[in-house]
């Protein structure tokens, strides 16, 4: 027969996972369900430092000058271009 000691680790090995993967669960229904319908909404999350955020077209410049690898790689996409009948902008 088993020692209480041996039943009480049995029915920890066998209650606790479940214990773990319901809290989570537990925890989110009852955040929605506390929260009235007619409450305001969750407050907007503050945007990145300037360094630590991903940059949009608008932070680019516009008019920078290309070099002379990037002229030859545009014409270099020209010329495929024409040989693969490729529209682009239609």
């Amino acid at each position: 027969m088993f020692s209480k000691r041996d039943v009480a680790l049995r029915s920890a090995v066998l209650v606790l996972p479940a214990l773990l993967i319901a809290a989570p669960a537990a925890s989110q229904t009852d955040r929605v369900a506390n929260q009235p319908a007619n409450s305001a909404p969750a407050p907007k999350i503050p945007e990145a430092t300037i360094g630590h955020r991903q940059p949009n077209g608008s932070d680019v410049p516009k008019n920078i000058p290309k070099d002379a690898a990037e002229l030859a790689q545009e014409k270099r996409d020209r010329e495929l271009d024409a040989k693969l009948q490729i529209c682009r902008g239609c």
